[in-house]
């Protein structure tokens, strides 16, 4: 396995891309990247980044109005192999958590700034790089979401949308896995998306990049307290939220 970074030697493999959502009553659905209405955009052009390996990240972050982590409270991170899976259900609230020491976030530039997960060897190992789990806190709740996946060799990602109670909305898996974009909107529009993880077995790694999710919608998400390395930064990105709805 090589991990991302095994597309600074090579083309990137591509694929279909499935959709498969829970087999009973689904409430998300992938859809046309183009028929997202969502203008809020989250590109990590206003964090650090640099050449491959790229800037690691030990704490918590906020890039646009989107807070970042590995995981939510009440959720265990198991490794398998050089990838993160997920276990457990996030506690209300949905608490972003870090990952272990060099084992959490990365973003590096590879024609524009990406974000990774970390997997279990760390940074800056380039078998950890794209194979770590990641976890987003909105500001407001959503009803669409939608990101660029960067790289990707066919391999599969579990994407699960959360309420603020911790319950899950849903849970979308992504087979072969492309450079593309992808998109997912909420059934009947209804705005109660306030977290996703996502999750990937993906021998080449996978990054995000261009984010896509509403700035307009319901009151702002109530938030929990992070780790105080971190708060500055998550207070920041969610005020600026609240700042540019009263400016509306």
């Amino acid at each position: 396995m090589t991990g991302i970074g095994g597309m600074f030697a090579g083309a990137l493999l591509g694929g279909l891309a499935v959709a498969m959502a829970s087999p009973a009553m689904a409430q998300v659905t992938q859809v046309s990247p183009g028929s997202l209405s969502a203008t809020g955009l989250v590109t990590f052009d206003d964090v650090a980044g640099g050449a491959a390996p790229g800037t690691n990240y030990n704490a918590l972050f906020v890039s646009g109005n989107v807070a970042f982590g590995e995981r939510f409270q009440g959720q265990t991170l198991v490794p398998s192999g050089t990838f993160d899976t997920l276990t457990g259900a996030p506690t209300a609230g949905l608490t972003l958590l870090t990952g272990a020491t060099d084992q959490n976030l990365n973003i590096f530039t590879f024609s524009t700034q990406v974000l990774t997960g970390l997997g279990p060897t760390g940074f800056p190992d380039f078998d950890a790089i794209g194979e770590g789990a990641i976890a987003l806190r909105f500001g407001l709740p959503q009803s669409q979401f939608g990101f660029e996946l960067v790289g990707g060799g066919g391999g599969t990602a579990e994407v699960n949308f959360y309420a603020i109670d911790g319950s899950l909305i849903d849970s979308i898996n992504l087979s072969g896995l492309s450079d593309q974009a992808y998109a997912f909107t909420r059934d009947g529009n209804v705005a109660d998306i306030a977290g996703i993880t996502i999750t990937n077995n993906d021998g080449a790694g996978i990054g995000f990049d261009n984010l896509r999710y509403n700035t307009i919608g319901g009151d702002p998400l109530p938030t929990s307290t992070p780790e105080p390395a971190s708060l500055v930064l998550l207070a920041a990105g969610l005020v600026g939220l609240g700042a540019a709805r009263r400016r509306r």
